[in-house]
């Protein structure tokens, strides 16, 4: 009896250690800044820049004992990297603020705190650690900010000359100054939208992607050419699935700075999501001229090269990928389905071993070196695979569905039967969980209700040649002899002779008492 084994190898496209503290404890940071305003500076302005700068401030007084923590330590985080690191894991928020009058001066005064739980610290550091996309993300929010802050500066100076100046200042230039105040304040709450959005990243995707893009479109409409922004709400659609308005976003990040790297590989995601694979080449070539150490665009090359079943040009990319490196989770994992394809399932363990131990949360990975341990005949090992994909990934269809073909397999049909309903309970529309099921009642002896879940399965698909043969097998083991020839002569029909079973399939017609018609 033939039977179907769904792979679901689903190549992961990237879109560019715990340490236990012997007792929790909150550490709190505080810190006040002291924020004058008047002349082209508005109250408004001066209380955007006044809050941005306490928060800043106070996380990088947070950020200085972050420095002395094991973990980060051991993963060799540079000094530009703990402020971002610091922003991914922490929230600033502001305690209190006022306005204040000295003489004739107008201020405003912010008083804001960090909360550090040490009993959480650890993990949130792992993780984001372990997703350095994000965290460079995050450092170029901060570096962002910084400039914007810079730039308020440099008016504040501009703008204080001009209120002790003893000729007078035009009204246009006094304008012109409010303008730039207006600007750079709105780029100010444009990079806070920005980094709201980031916070919403959880296990590579935006969760939900709706809210995300949301908070996108406030950045955007705050500064129209930020293009970190654009490349971060087309990941978000993306992440919704919507690839067309994620190829506009990105398409606008890239007509804004032509040389933006991250942007041609995000694109080349989308153009492969699409199915137009020759355009995702076209763009992760290009991210990879413009940026040659991009891990990413090596290791997003590379699925594309295997969709096209091309496994060893993917394979290179994916060792470039690799040794750009080492921790780039996905690169192994791709690589193991490209081993796995083939046939080499020692390999791909290997690397799902390493892409696993890179993330411990990585169900798919789980899952699919569940299939290569079922490949290799070890069915315990590759229980143990898809218990712990679907654990980590409840609604996991497929890996049910497989977990049933191993406990078939093992000979326990009613484990098989449980595993079979589960992914049709998921996905009603799962042609080879019904199939899969169908075979493990025939198994059973149960022929009535083998020939339901094959005619469920053929209702799914009506191509489905060995659903009718199989189906056929049934209605000739219950006696029905008519419709058994019926289905063989369907397989036919569907299948020809791409088996090389075609004259067994016609000499069981014949011994049934029919002619068959193909």
């Amino acid at each position: 009896m033939i039977k179907r084994f769904l792979f679901w190898q689903t190549v992961v496209l990237v879109i560019l250690l715990f340490t236990g503290f012997a007792a929790a404890e909150i550490k709190t940071y505080t810190h006040t800044v002291k924020q004058p305003f008047g002349g082209s500076q508005s109250p408004d302005d001066a209380r955007t820049a006044a809050l941005t700068k306490a928060k800043r401030e106070v996380l990088q007084m947070a950020g200085t004992y972050l420095e002395t923590l094991t973990i980060v330590q051991e993963n060799v985080v540079e000094k530009d990297d703990i402020l971002a690191l610091a922003a991914g894991v922490l929230k600033a928020e502001i305690v209190s603020q006022k306005n204040y009058l000295t003489g004739d001066a107008f201020g405003i005064i912010v008083h804001a705190k960090v909360d550090v739980d040490t009993s959480i610290l650890g993990a949130r550091i792992k993780k984001l650690l372990q997703d350095r996309g994000l965290l460079e993300k995050y450092r170029e929010s901060q570096n962002r900010e910084k400039k914007l802050l810079s730039r308020i500066e440099e008016l504040e100076l501009k703008n204080r000359s001009f209120q002790r100046s003893k000729s007078p200042v035009t009204n246009q230039a006094k304008e012109k100054l409010k303008e730039e105040f207006r600007n750079a304040t709105q780029g100010l709450t444009a990079t806070e939208w920005n980094s709201k959005a980031l916070a919403l990243r959880e296990g590579g995707k935006y969760t939900p992607p709706d809210r995300a893009i949301e908070y996108l479109n406030q950045a955007i409409n705050l500064d129209h050419n930020y293009t970190a922004a654009y490349n971060n709400r087309g990941i978000a659609w993306d992440d919704k699935g919507d690839y067309d308005q994620a190829i506009k976003d990105y398409s606008r990040a890239i007509e804004l700075n032509p040389k933006d790297a991250e942007a041609y590989s995000n694109r080349g995601n989308a153009w492969c999501n699409k199915g137009d694979y020759d355009r995702a080449i076209k763009d992760y070539n290009r991210a990879i001229e413009l940026n040659p150490k991009l891990a990413e665009a090596y290791s997003n090359r590379g699925t594309v090269w295997e969709v096209k079943g091309d496994y060893d040009h993917a394979i290179n990319d994916y060792n470039r990928a690799i040794e750009l490196n080492p921790k780039l989770a996905e690169a192994y994992y791709n690589r193991g389905i490209a081993w796995d394809d083939k046939g080499d399932s020692d390999r791909a363990i290997s690397d799902y071993n390493r892409a696993i131990e890179l993330n411990p949360k990585y169900a798919v990975a789980y899952y699919n070196r569940g299939n290569a341990w079922y490949n290799k005949g070890d069915y315990d090992r590759a229980i143990n695979d898809f218990n712990r994909a679907i654990e980590l990934n409840p609604k996991h269809a497929v890996a049910y569905n497989n977990r049933g073909n191993a406990w078939d397999d093992k000979g326990d049909y009613d484990q098989a039967i449980k595993d079979y309903g589960r992914a049709i309970e998921l996905n009603p529309k799962y042609a080879d969980a019904y199939y899969n099921r169908g075979i493990t009642w025939h198994y059973k002896g149960d022929y009535d209700r083998a020939i339901n879940d094959y005619n469920s399965a053929i209702v799914l698909n009506p191509k489905y040649a060995v659903v009718y043969y199989n189906r056929g097998v049934a209605y000739e083991k219950s006696g029905q002899k008519g419709k058994a020839a019926s289905d063989y002569n369907d397989y036919l029909r569907i299948r020809g002779n791409k088996d090389g079973d075609a004259s067994k399939v016609r000499q069981g017609i014949r011994d049934l008492g029919y002619t068959p018609k193909y």
